[in-house]
């Protein structure tokens, strides 16, 4: 992606563009991780629109004093392991390529995205549909197109992946080459792919600058997301980070162990997430999320042999 300058467009439908556009029927398309400037409130932000971020944006907290932004009664707390985040929200005007819109907005103390003020998901504008480019078009891309699961909610925005009887929401990264899967989705993938952690524990940014400890996943059978085969597999373990007593090597039959959520308690099992990293989908061109037909399309050549 370096030295490519694809800049953030509009591109209008078949509408004409009356005294104000009408975002729903246009289509929004930014650069990978570069942002694009919008308005709140009439003051200038730069938003990163990212495929895995959720569908409310969050703005860092000196953009929101600069911004005025006033906590309401809504309020939410964002759990990422150990770590407890705690966002007021505030519904904000925005103004962008000639249209205006509401959107209630998180903020908090921390500084959620670097290079931008606001970190906001693919659905988050009332644009028909988000293109979110990776690199210039080639002759042999192809659409692979997926459902975008409803069951997601404001949280994200992404197909979902069927692991036996069991489904797993999956969100593309355009930041890390690994694919990062949640504790008791790992031990899911393991128990159906002949699954072993392997390697050392080691820490990686999961949202918003919290680190959480990760091994890598190593598969005896490929796991498939339509076509694409999903490369460099991490899954979260112990908040500790302990890998002491575990074997880098397959065992003979799964151990629950190794993973520390099996989700066998009887509890209800919280929503398990897959973050599908750059080396599964950085041979691609664009992810077009599309709002009226509910789908996400990745254009892609052939995937390059491992």
């Amino acid at each position: 992606m370096a030295g490519l300058a694809l800049g953030a467009a509009v591109v209008p439908e078949a509408r004409a563009f009356a005294q104000r556009a009408d975002l729903e029927q246009m289509e929004l398309v930014v650069n990978a991780n570069q942002p694009v400037t919008m308005t709140i409130n009439e003051m200038p932000v730069e938003v990163i629109v990212a495929p895995d971020a959720i569908s409310v944006p969050t703005v860092n907290a000196d953009a929101a004093a600069r911004l005025g932004l006033e906590p309401s009664m809504i309020g939410y707390v964002y759990v990422i392991g150990a770590t407890r985040l705690l966002f007021r929200t505030d519904t904000v005007r925005y103004h962008t390529h000639g249209g205006t819109f509401r959107r209630r907005t998180a903020f908090s103390q921390a500084q959620v995205i670097d290079g931008a003020d606001v970190l906001a998901g693919p659905t988050t504008f009332p644009f028909a549909r988000t293109v979110i480019q990776m690199r210039a078009p080639q002759a042999e891309d192809r659409p692979l197109t997926f459902a975008i699961a409803p069951d997601m909610g404001r949280s994200q925005s992404g197909p979902s992946l069927q692991v036996g009887d069991r489904t797993i929401f999956v969100a593309f990264n355009l930041t890390r080459a690994e694919s990062l899967v949640s504790a008791t989705g790992g031990k899911w993938i393991a128990d159906a792919t002949g699954g072993w952690l392997s390697g050392e524990a080691r820490e990686i940014p999961v949202l918003y600058g919290v680190e959480r400890p990760v091994r890598p996943l190593t598969l005896s059978a490929p796991l498939m997301l339509g076509e694409l085969e999903i490369r460099n597999l991490a899954v979260r373990v112990s908040d500790m980070g302990d890998a002491s007593g575990l074997t880098d090597e397959a065992p003979p039959e799964p151990d629950p162990n190794e993973i520390v959520v099996t989700g066998d308690s009887g509890r209800e099992v919280p929503m398990q997430r897959l973050y599908i990293g750059l080396d599964t989908i950085g041979h691609c061109a664009s992810i077009t999320f599309d709002r009226e037909a509910e789908t996400v399309t990745l254009m892609c050549p052939p995937q390059p042999p491992v």
